[in-house]
């Protein structure tokens, strides 16, 4: 939802303990888009002159980027667009 809204709607961080030794994550999905489906901003939140805060890819590359990701890096801000 973050991606979609341009950052307008923040995802929170969650994170569950199961025990002292090992950390559980929960992964809140609404939809199995094809893997072929663009995430990225809505375009009408990019046409009303705010310029795109994230990357638009595939919901495939979305996926492997998520589950290849180092844990201590937020993997919403490493979606982030480099204003540099």
């Amino acid at each position: 939802m973050e991606i979609i809204s341009n950052g307008n709607y923040k995802a929170p961080d969650h994170r569950a303990v199961v025990n002292n030794s090992k950390q559980r994550m929960s992964i809140v999905t609404f939809c199995y888009p094809n893997p072929s489906v663009d995430i990225g901003p809505a375009e009408k939140l990019i046409k009303s002159g705010s310029p795109p805060v994230y990357k638009t890819l595939t919901n495939a590359e979305y996926f492997h980027s998520f589950f290849n990701r180092k844990l201590e890096v937020s993997f919403i801000d490493s979606l982030k667009i480099s204003l540099s």
